[in-house]
């Protein structure tokens, strides 16, 4: 009798023990769905605010052009969204009012892609000087590489852009952004604004035929317009 009363116990404190171990799982496997629902509604909420961000910043930036263009004679899906294909500015247009650009194309950003329908860019007499191009590309904080991956043509006639600020387009100038780390080593082949088909450095007087000449080294196939060659686009 007495141990049939012990082995009675000895079954109870193992009922418990086991009831303990199933709690705790179940309370485990709670804790991780929920981390997975908070986890998913966070991202959903970054992804939210990105949207809005991108549509005011793009919207701002069609504002402040003098002329623009939707990317509507490039897509035969009319509920694909408005994107920016084309955009000219006055010539009273300034570095910072490009900020929203540079926001709009930097790795970071979730809906950069968006912007690979812009392909022209036209600044032409503006104030356009050598650090604007960080607008356009360059390395960000965290050494990561952003340009216009659509740009094809880039109209800075009459402009204060020189060779150094053409070499921008093909290679990272530490002095135009200090303090902004070296590019991450497997990013150098990124770099370069390789899809830039035509460039208009018509009448700017820090350019020079040797930066002219580097520039065609690096992009074989661009067109340059320029003193020694007005007509190249003819």
């Amino acid at each position: 009798m007495i141990f049939s009363v012990l082995g009675k116990k000895r079954s109870n404190r193992g009922a418990a023990a086991f009831t303990m171990i199933e709690m705790m799982v179940v309370i485990t496997i709670i804790l991780m769905l929920a981390a997975l629902l908070l986890g998913s509604i966070g991202g959903q909420a970054a992804k939210s605010k990105a949207r809005v961000d991108y549509l005011q910043w793009r919207d701002d930036l069609v504002a402040l052009a003098k002329w623009f263009r939707w990317d509507y004679h490039k897509s035969g899906d009319p509920q694909a969204g408005r994107k920016i294909a084309e955009l000219e500015f006055d010539p009273s247009v300034r570095d910072d009012d490009l900020h929203h650009l540079w926001e709009l194309i930097q790795p970071h950003f979730m809906f950069n892609h968006r912007m690979n329908k812009l392909d022209f860019l036209n600044f032409k007499r503006s104030a356009f000087a050598d650090h604007w191009m960080t607008n356009i590309i360059g390395i960000d904080q965290t050494g990561y590489p952003y340009r216009l991956g659509g740009l094809e043509r880039l109209n800075l006639e009459g402009t204060r852009i020189s060779d150094n600020g053409l070499k921008v387009l093909y290679q990272p100038m530490p002095y135009l952004q200090p303090g902004q780390p070296d590019i991450q080593p497997d990013m150098n082949s990124s770099y370069a604004m390789t899809n830039l088909l035509k460039i208009d450095l018509y009448k700017c007087k820090k350019v020079t035929e040797q930066g002219i000449a580097d520039l065609k080294k690096a992009f074989p196939h661009i067109k340059v317009r320029s003193n020694w060659d007005p007509y190249a686009f003819e």
